[in-house]
């Protein structure tokens, strides 16, 4: 599908994937893009090219780990370099049971984050300033996290480093990285470090829209020891 996604084309493909979403979740996923596009104006939260395509290209890609790798319903995520809140404001209003702290090194971004969560009204996001692997943040969410997530952050090597210290040790110890393209040197030098148990890389497929196929995008499930 070339021409821009909408919300209710959105709400199809995922619900022929097989999720559930009612009418207040579709409601605020529209109501976050359309708060996502107007912090746009201000702050550099996504690229301006990809304005026309926010549906496809980091909605629907947000929404995508839902049909391909299970996620915890109640805990907690904490979400590193979270910049326009991709992938965790999303994933927060599919998953209302489950708290999602979003971290940014940017204030100016984390801020309007923020900001936008507080205007959906969505009680299970909070944000931080700050650097994952920085002590200031590590002293209050060292080893409360089920899930780390990351989307277009880093080289995997390095978010293997940062988030194992923010997992529980009795939850699922699970990183998940939204990435793309050939990334056999990022996967073979992550697992060097003795603390991984295996890297899963996943092709993002959702039937109906081919562009992540045609884009080579990937999920990278990674589980610790």
């Amino acid at each position: 599908m070339t021409e821009a996604h909408t919300p209710d084309s959105v709400v199809t493909l995922l619900r022929q994937s097989g999720l559930t979403i009612d009418d207040t979740q579709q409601a605020l996923l529209a109501k976050y893009a359309a708060l996502l596009l107007d912090w746009n104006t201000r702050i550099n939260l996504i690229s301006r090219k990809d304005q026309e395509q926010l549906w496809r290209n980091h909605i629907l890609h947000s929404l995508s780990v839902l049909t391909h790798i299970p996620m915890p319903r109640t805990g907690k995520v904490i979400d590193i370099g979270s910049g326009g809140g991709l992938p965790g404001i999303p994933l927060a209003i599919m998953l209302p049971e489950l708290r999602f702290l979003l971290v940014d090194s940017v204030g100016k971004k984390i801020r309007a984050v923020g900001e936008m969560a507080e205007a959906l009204g969505i009680g299970n996001v909070s944000v931080i300033h700050g650097r994952v692997e920085d002590d200031i943040v590590l002293h209050d969410h060292a080893a409360t996290a089920d899930v780390v997530t990351a989307r277009a952050v880093t080289r995997l090597e390095a978010l293997v480093r940062w988030a194992r210290p923010l997992l529980s040790t009795d939850g699922p110890k699970r990183l998940v990285v939204w990435k793309g393209g050939d990334l056999r040197e990022e996967i073979g030098q992550a697992r060097r470090n003795p603390v991984i148990a295996g890297v899963e890389e996943i092709v993002v497929d959702i039937p109906g829209e081919e562009y992540f196929r045609t884009e080579d995008k990937k999920l990278l499930s990674i589980r610790y020891r």
